[in-house]
């Protein structure tokens, strides 16, 4: 029997026979895995039978969906044991106290696998490391020949580190396809991210449907107004964006909508310049933050409160163009009238209007770190992306973090020296392994409010889907183990191994990905190194 305990498994994983090894190459790393017997397995055939009653029946029609197409045989789903062997979904409350809401127990004997959890999110995060225990070709579209879908004998008990495990992306600088998005979402759901923040607004275009304002799409959707490039427009009608909510809520993922306010609103303020844009026009399309704005908003966020059931919504708050307030006579005067000693307690006053408004609709503000200047809003949660400084910051104050710095999760940053990206900065899959979302600063009271992490792929040179998952993996794998796996467990060489099976996954589910350079490849027998071309794809 070997134990891997809160310890590197990619290491000493090393140690087993080749099957087993690839077999458990599970990302994120478990919390807690025991291999029972190396010479054990269950084996999956079409007598097979999915066991589940209850609200575990939704998750055993996954289970069945995902299986299908590979094994190239359709299980069939029961609320009782059979004379075959079992797969058992179970839900069992008590769990909760001892593994939270998404963790879970798995248990692989010859004849029965078990999945156990207080809550389905448990249950789908099961189902996800179950899959990732067969070979890589369970991802495929297709009928895969000649395969063995078995399962080691073992023992996993697994819960995440962090609830909030996020990657944002940007269609308003381009415009995502709902399919492209769909895409994205399962990509993220098998690597057990939970929070897909989406950038839906900014100076390049709006991309969401708001029937009181219909200019914010039928004007603002079709312009380009940042000079770098040509737009690409497009918007989501609320059904289309509906569809999108309900797709990722199956897979336990949770939209989180950004209305960019009171900066990056180029394309609201030019479909509606009356009631958004400064005057006189020499200041471009920079919002006022006149009591006209606050109400426009405020209707705005009304629908999107209505499309998205997030708890949290974000209103961007960073980069306000204060520079231009300061020398506008309009918002002098507003000012004077209102008691504001600078541009900053006006910026905050904007603020506090969307955070009041949001929390007596039962919802909680989240807003880039620039939110914390002039004084925080009582109920704000900071997504802190300025380095650090600004969570520590706000987590000291008795706020709610999600940790965003530039310098660990920003993926549209170049990934080598001669590559594209934004930043003139490098992260790679090593950085963005490095990277701790509990800063030392923070004694264990304070770190209580930091909910977890959030990788950003902001959009300007974004095009495509394949450039999208290009710059998203393998980093997004390195910042899922990161945000769900125990700190004490992480190792680079551990995780490498384990990576390499795990980008078979991707090839497998035709996702596109950045292939590791040879400075990566370490711990790593030839056999699981795959060939690669430094300026591929750039």
């Amino acid at each position: 029997m070997t134990v891997l305990k809160r310890m590197s498994s990619g290491c000493l994983v090393l140690l087993l026979c080749s099957q087993v090894c690839a077999a458990i190459s599970v990302v994120p790393q478990p919390a807690e895995l025991e291999l029972m017997d190396e010479n054990g397995m269950f084996k999956f055939t079409p007598e097979t039978v999915i066991v589940a009653r209850g609200e575990a029946e939704g998750e055993a029609k996954k289970l069945v969906r995902v299986l299908a197409p590979a094994m190239g045989f359709e299980l069939k789903t029961a609320k009782t044991p059979g004379k075959g062997s079992v797969v058992l979904l179970e839900l069992d409350a008590a769990l909760e106290e001892s593994l939270g809401k998404e963790g879970y127990r798995l248990r692989a004997g010859p004849e029965l696998i078990s999945i156990s959890a207080a809550q389905r999110a448990g249950l789908f995060y099961g189902i996800q490391t179950l899959r990732q225990l067969l070979p890589p070709a369970i991802y495929g579209s297709r009928k895969a020949e000649g395969e063995d879908w078995s399962v080691p004998c073992l023992k996993i008990t697994d819960y995440p580190r962090f609830g909030w495990r996020g990657l944002l992306i940007d269609p308003a600088r381009h415009f995502i396809p709902v399919k492209d998005f769909k895409h994205y979402v399962d990509a993220m759901a098998v690597h057990k991210l939970n929070r897909l923040q989406i950038h839906l607004t900014d100076n390049e275009g709006w991309r969401i449907e708001i029937k009181r304002y219909p200019k914010l799409t039928t004007v603002g959707s079709k312009s380009d107004r940042s000079g770098r490039g040509p737009g690409h427009g497009g918007f989501y009608s609320q059904s289309d964006m509906r569809d999108i909510v309900r797709y990722a809520l199956d897979r336990h993922i949770t939209i989180i909508p950004e209305i960019e306010m009171p900066a990056h609103t180029g394309a609201a303020s030019y479909a509606y310049p009356e009631e958004l844009a400064l005057k006189p026009k020499r200041n471009g399309h920079v919002l006022a933050p006149r009591p006209a704005a606050v109400t426009f908003m405020q209707n705005v966020l009304t629908e999107i409160m209505d499309i998205f059931p997030s708890r949290h919504i974000h209103i961007g708050g960073d980069e306000a163009n204060t520079g231009v307030w300061k020398s506008n006579e309009e918002m002098q005067e507003q000012m004077r009238r209102m008691g504001h000693a600078n541009v900053h307690e006006l910026h905050s006053w904007f603020i506090r209007q969307m955070d009041t408004f949001l929390t007596e609709k039962g919802r909680r503000l989240v807003g880039w770190d620039e939110i914390l200047q002039g004084g925080l809003a009582s109920g704000a949660t900071v997504m802190s992306w300025r380095g650090t400084s600004g969570g520590i910051a706000a987590a000291k104050a008795g706020h709610d973090v999600v940790m965003a710095p530039t310098s660990h999760t920003y993926f549209d940053y170049r990934q080598a020296p001669k590559e594209l990206g934004l930043g003139r900065s490098v992260i790679d899959v090593q950085k963005v392994y490095a990277f701790e979302p509990i800063p030392a600063d923070l004694n264990a009271d304070e770190a209580r409010h930091v909910l977890g992490g959030q990788g950003q792929l902001w959009g300007e040179l974004i095009k495509d889907r394949e450039r999208r998952e290009f710059m998203t993996y393998p980093r997004a794998c390195a910042l899922a183990e990161v945000l769900w796996s125990p700190k004490d467990a992480r190792d680079f060489n551990g995780f490498l191994p384990r990576l390499n099976v795990n980008l078979k996954r991707l090839r497998a589910s035709n996702v596109n990905y950045r292939r590791l350079d040879d400075l990566l490849i370490v711990g790593t027998r030839d056999s699981e190194v795959e060939e690669f071309d430094y300026f591929e794809n750039n």
